[in-house]
């Protein structure tokens, strides 16, 4: 433990000398917080009326997120069963599913449609349409465990800020 030495005479007239002469400091502007990000606003569209029949099919879910879900490391977000729909409430079904999973922030989920039927044919092709541009990046089959050749992974793009 130190001990403080007293403050002697002269050093007191010298601080009081100095405090005389001292000017104050220009008054600084205060610093704003910095602005919170914004949210990203959710998706909101209209609701396709009928699919577009397209030739080509979505891109391929690829990198990391595809091996993983592949090797069923990966688990789905959330569920579409599409079993016993038909073309237009299976794609009206789809497009809400997806724009929901998108609004909130879902990176993966999990769209089965069953092994034969036409709604597995069609789904690749629905996702290349403009209207799923915006809420898929891509699709791939889904693991045994999850359905196998009887289901989809889809990849959700991001919701990006605006």
């Amino acid at each position: 433990m130190t001990r403080k030495r007293p403050v002697t005479e002269e050093e007191t007239r010298l601080f009081q000398e100095v405090v005389k002469t001292a000017k104050p400091l220009v008054k600084r502007r205060a610093i704003a917080p910095p602005a919170k990000p914004e949210a990203p606003t959710p998706f909101r569209a209209p609701p396709p009326t009928l699919p577009v029949y397209v030739a080509r099919e979505a891109e391929a879910i690829g990198g990391h997120r595809s091996a993983h879900m592949r090797r069923g490391r990966l688990e789905p977000e959330s569920r579409l069963d599409l079993h016993g729909m038909t073309q237009e409430s299976g794609f009206r079904a789809l497009f809400q599913f997806l724009s929901r999973a998108h609004n909130e922030g879902q990176h993966n989920v999990l769209v089965i449609t069953g092994k034969g039927g036409i709604l597995r044919t069609m789904l690749p092709r629905w996702l290349a349409e403009p209207e799923f541009a915006q809420l898929a990046s891509g699709i791939g089959e889904a693991h045994a465990r999850h359905g196998g050749s009887g289901a989809f992974y889809i990849a959700i793009r991001r919701a990006r800020a605006r």
